[in-house]
C-alpha cells in the first residue's frame, strides 16, 4: 500500500464512481525505487460522511527493482477500514454524534483505535527519533496513516490488532 495525498478523483457521470490520480510522485515503500508501473485497477468502496458511497478506481502498481505490488491508496482512505478517514477521526475524536454509523460499527471503531493507539504511539516516537523531528499532540488520523503505510509499518492484516472477544 502507498498513501497519497496531492491527488484527484474522476467521478463518472452519476458521481458515484471515480477514479484516483495520483499528483505527487509515488516511491515504493519496500526498496525506494520511483519507478512504478500500473499493473490495472480495482475497486475500493468508501463509506463518506452522511452514509454516502463511492466507489473509488485504485491504481496497482508493481515496482520495477523489488518486484512488489501496491495499492495507492488517497489519504481519505484507512486501510482495511470501509468508513472514510474523517468519519473515523471523528468516531476516535469523541465526536460520534457527527459520524452517521451504527452503534456496533462505533464501537468496534473504538476497540481497533484503543488496540492500534500503543503501536501508532510506539512507531512515531521510533520515527521522531529516527529522524530528529518533533511530533504534534494534535490528532491528524490521515498524516499518522500515511507515514505508518509508506514506511511500511502498517500491519498487513485487518486482524492483526484486533481485540479478541471474551
Amino acid at each position: 500500500m502507498i498513501i497519497i495525498t496531492k491527488f484527484r478523483i474522476e467521478f463518472n457521470s452519476e458521481g458515484k464512481k471515480g477514479r484516483v490520480e495520483a499528483d505527487e510522485v509515488v516511491i515504493c515503500p519496500v526498496c525506494g525505487c520511483v519507478r512504478l508501473i500500473c499493473k490495472g485497477r480495482r475497486e475500493r468502496v468508501v463509506i463518506m460522511a452522511g452514509d454516502d458511497k463511492i466507489t473509488l478506481l485504485i491504481r496497482r502498481l508493481r515496482c520495477v527493482k523489488c518486484e512488489k505490488m501496491h495499492h495507492e491508496l488517497p489519504d481519505i482512505i484507512v486501510p482495511y477500514k470501509r468508513h472514510s478517514a474523517e468519519t473515523i477521526e471523528d468516531i476516535i475524536g469523541g465526536n460520534e454524534s457527527k459520524a452517521t454509523c451504527e452503534e456496533s460499527t462505533i464501537a468496534r471503531i473504538k476497540s481497533w483505535w484503543a488496540a492500534m493507539q500503543l503501536y501508532i504511539k510506539n512507531i512515531m516516537a521510533s520515527l521522531a527519533a529516527k529522524y530528529d523531528i518533533e511530533l504534534s499532540k494534535e490528532k491528524k488520523l490521515p498524516l499518522i496513516v500515511r507515514v505508518l503505510v509508506n514506511t511500511h509499518l502498517w500491519p498487513r492484516t485487518r486482524s492483526a490488532l484486533t481485540p479478541t472477544r471474551s
